[in-house]
């Protein structure tokens, strides 16, 4: 029994790591570019629509609020990874990459009909080993890919280059340094810097904002986590003369379980996750009394080692959010079979409370406060059952979930106002009442070699019943995969993935619906790696094979690009 359980967790573990693919990213991040596991669609580096395969709902996920999402950067209404405050393992490093096309390869490519430039991504920064638990840090990064299409309507926007590094106008652009302090019982760091953002709005627009400060401090102490930063944001539009400020205070407390408690029938884990906000001139959103408090409770209660249950639940003054799931793991009289089945709800108000809740759109003489908090509740229930069977070096898995969902929050479109090359919407979020049902299927199977060789495959559908022409996204209806991680002579990595996702559909960001081709995509990362001296060096293709395409309203061409890390670890 014990056995069993075991490995089935360790592998839908196993399934949940390597959906993600083992090709690095082209930065710490933006994993979604090489996801090939649900719908992943990028507009740029600090936005994308990322949605798992029988996760249920139509949501984003970076879009609901979850207490593992704490230390994440809040942009707009996501919880996003990118740009990444957290301090780096000892080492040194550099990083530097090119969508192809860029002159530096122009002489060796062709004497005429020469590709135009193209935009590069850069990064270079180092933490020191630990002096009697003392260290320091410092990063500049920035990723200037999916920038180019849209270069000349920002540029207008701002009034300066708007990057650390360059004038292609990136996504963004962050540099930071700091010091930070570890032993056995405290970990604490205090990192501060400047950035530059383009945030995507719920209109569609593309704001500019420049923190100069952002500060932010981090302790981990006994069974407490606390985070805290300041960010000074700079807002303007240089094309009608506006400019606003915003000074922001963020962070959150957590109380979690310790490691008597964890091994006990109930955890249990609080906080609180707070923002306060002051507005000066023209800033292009609102929080309702400038500021939220959301304190909120983890629960655990695990009887047996094959049955759990998990609750979260939060609640202030405006809103309300409940997370729960209970999983059973079932015996099987099979050696090396076993079988999960569970069921999981998410209920509330919003799916991220600490979002703001206006936005102020004025462009081409409309002027509207959209509202960014429906009325009403989203309620969504989803079942699942998934199986897992190893054989010697042989792995094979499954997965079926059914979901049903109602009042999914979506976008009541007043109408669209066209600027350049791009094209903006106005309205308020709202709800969708009806019932929408999802039923989806996965396969995977593994096989691997000692240390040194390990192959996967995997494929899934998925099947959605309801009123489609109100999804934000019409998610891809199936993907198939294989990756490949080969470790040559313990040395040399090499790491690929060929997959296959199916159309996906924006339906609401223009007045005609904007699909995404289904396409075939490869990926490859190639290191060698020299563990006696701690240097590893990388390099990444990315989007290999596939179209060049937009893959979001008023975003980029997702297009081929080589991306290589050389670090020195300590």
């Amino acid at each position: 029994m014990k056995s069993s359980l075991s490995t089935t967790l360790s592998v839908l573990t196993l399934s949940a790591v390597l959906a993600g693919a083992a090709v690095d990213p082209e930065m710490e991040g933006l994993e979604a570019v090489s996801r090939d596991d649900g719908t992943f669609l990028v507009g740029g580096p600090t936005y994308f629509f990322d949605r798992i395969l029988g996760a249920g709902g139509i949501h984003s996920e970076t879009e609901l609020w979850t207490p593992q999402k704490l230390r994440n950067r809040l942009l707009f209404n996501r919880m996003s990874l990118l740009p990444s405050w957290n301090p780096m393992e000892p080492s040194v490093w550099v990083k530097t990459g090119n969508e192809l096309g860029d002159m530096i390869y122009q002489d060796v490519i062709t004497e005429t009909d020469r590709p135009t430039n193209r935009t590069p991504i850069l990064e270079g920064g180092f933490r020191s080993p630990s002096f009697k638990g003392f260290w320091a840090t410092a990063r500049g990064f920035q990723d200037d890919h999916y920038s180019a299409r849209t270069y000349s309507y920002r540029k207008k926007m701002v009034s300066d280059e708007f990057a650390i590094f360059g004038e292609n106008y990136p996504m963004f652009s962050s540099i930071y340094g700091g010091v930070g302090f570890t032993n056995d019982f405290v970990n604490a760091s205090v990192l501060a810097g400047e950035e530059y953002l383009w945030e995507y709005m719920e209109s569609s627009r593309w704001i500019p904002v420049h923190m100069a400060p952002r500060v932010e401090g981090r302790v981990n102490f006994w069974n407490f986590a606390l985070t805290a930063a300041y960010e000074h944001a700079e807002y303007q539009d240089a094309r009608v003369d506006e400019s606003g400020e915003r000074n922001e205070v963020n962070g959150s407390v957590l109380y979690k379980c310790g490691n008597a408690c964890q091994k006990g029938m109930f955890q249990l884990s609080a906080g609180i996750a707070f923002r306060f906000v002051s507005d000066d001139g023209d800033v292009y959103t609102g929080l309702d009394n400038d500021r939220v408090l959301w304190p909120f409770m983890q629960l655990r209660v695990q009887p047996f080692r094959w049955l759990r249950a998990d609750a979260m639940f939060g609640m202030n003054d405006s809103d309300w959010l409940v997370q729960d799931s209970v999983e059973m793991g079932m015996p099987v009289p099979v050696k090396g079979l076993g079988v999960t089945i569970g069921v999981k709800n998410i209920s509330g108000t919003r799916l991220n409370p600490l979002a703001d809740d206006k936005e102020y759109f004025n462009v081409k003489s409309v002027s509207d406060t959209m509202d960014l908090s429906p009325s009403g509740q989203m309620n969504l229930v989803q079942g699942y059952v998934a199986f897992a069977d190893t054989i010697a070096s042989v792995s094979l898995g499954g997965r079926a979930t059914f979901w049903t969902e109602h009042g999914a929050e979506t976008f009541d479109v007043e109408d669209f106002v066209k600027d350049g090359i791009l094209e903006f919407r106005y309205g308020d979020v709202s709800r969708i009442d009806s019932w929408i049902k999802g039923v989806t299927g996965e396969l995977w199977l593994d096989t691997w070699y000692e240390d040194w060789f390990k192959f996967r495959a995997l494929a899934g559908f998925e099947r959605i019943d309801g009123p489609s022409e109100r999804f934000e996204v019409t998610p891809a209806e199936y993907f198939v995969a294989f990756t490949g991680d080969w470790l040559i002579r313990k040395s040399f990595r090499v790491s690929h993935s060929l997959r296959y996702r199916s159309d996906a559909q924006w339906n609401l960001r223009s007045p005609d619906p904007l699909v995404v081709k289904g396409d075939w995509y490869w990926d490859a990362t190639f290191e060698q790696q020299f563990p006696r001296h701690g240097l590893y060096l990388t390099g990444t293709l990315i989007h290999v094979l596939a179209d060049e395409v937009i893959q979001v309203p008023n975003g980029d061409y997702d297009r081929l690009r080589f991306v290589c890390t050389v670090r020195k670890t300590f």
